[in-house]
């Protein structure tokens, strides 16, 4: 994982601008497509391709930088506001306030990494949990003195 929550908002913009606008429609090309912007990220690498749990692993680490990165606006809060982009992505709603801009691309790169991750775990709750709990640890190393 990154060294502090400012190198994971590095590594989230750009996993976000790796990604292409719109993604694919096409379920093989779209998880292509993400997976490549994890391997630009460089949060996976080129030998753990085949490797499912290094996918998954590094598709958690995505969310959990995403989190960081939603953190910079609202500190302390980037985790909920992931959750809450997730939901309302699958349910259908607008959060209030609706997102701005830097969110919807944050909300779409975690769509992303959660329809990858489909293709290498069997639980992606499990893999949100975790990514989520993993923010939560670093953030708080972080604001130790």
């Amino acid at each position: 994982m990154m060294s502090t929550p400012a190198d994971s908002r590095t590594a989230a913009r750009r996993l976000i601008e790796a990604l292409p606008r719109p993604l694919p429609r096409n379920d093989g090309r779209r998880a292509d497509a993400v997976q490549a912007a994890l391997l630009a990220s460089g949060l996976l690498d080129r030998r753990d391709l085949g490797n499912s749990r290094a996918v998954a692993a590094a598709t958690r680490d995505g969310l959990t930088i995403l989190a960081h990165l939603l953190d910079e606006n609202a500190p302390g809060h980037g985790a909920g506001q992931l959750l809450l982009l997730l939901l309302a992505e699958r349910d259908g709603f607008t959060p209030h306030p609706a997102p701005d801009e830097a969110q919807l691309r944050a909300r779409d790169t975690a769509t992303g990494l959660l329809h990858l991750a489909l293709w290498h775990t069997d639980n992606e709750l499990r893999l949100v949990s975790a990514a989520l709990q993993v923010h939560a640890e670093e953030a708080l190393l972080a604001d130790r003195p």
